[in-house]
């Protein structure tokens, strides 16, 4: 999973309100933390729906993908908390925008058209925190669906 977050994936990001609406938007890096907690950063303009569902009951899921070869893989948390990520994350966006832009690059997508998806101010970059209790593998094929294990 850590390899997986380094390699330059596409994040998706959703959530649901206890009344069962969903929301859904574009992460902009994630890491794990030193206490194994994943860190996820998303703009609060385009993750504004998000944010208020995992406010309200921290419910988070997270996918990420690879455009090289689809391997994708789904991560849920319960615990999710959201806080204000600002300019201190900046670097860590830039170094997964980086890694995304190499990934499109391979398929004849322009830098420019990659950096539009990560345009988001400091004072918009969110932070949610939150403990994995179940992964699952979403790469396409006979696989897709499956549980993998969580090591702590």
């Amino acid at each position: 999973m850590v390899d997986l977050l380094t390699a330059g994936v596409a994040h998706q990001v959703g959530a649901c309100t206890n009344a069962g609406r969903p929301s859904l938007c574009r992460g902009l890096a994630a890491d794990v933390e030193a206490d194994g907690r994943l860190l996820l950063i998303i703009s609060a303009e385009a993750g504004r729906e998000v944010l208020d569902s995992v406010r309200e009951n921290g419910r988070i899921a997270l996918n990420m993908t690879l455009p090289e070869n689809y391997k994708s893989m789904s991560l849920l948390g319960r615990d999710g908390e959201v806080s204000f990520g600002g300019g201190v994350y900046r670097a860590l966006v830039e170094t997964r925008l980086a890694a995304f832009t190499e990934q499109l690059l391979r398929h004849g997508i322009p830098p420019e058209y990659t950096r539009a998806w990560y345009m988001a101010d400091d004072e918009h970059l969110m932070a949610i925190r939150f403990t994995a209790y179940s992964a699952r593998n979403q790469t396409p094929g006979p696989g897709a669906g499956s549980a993998l294990e969580l090591k702590r």
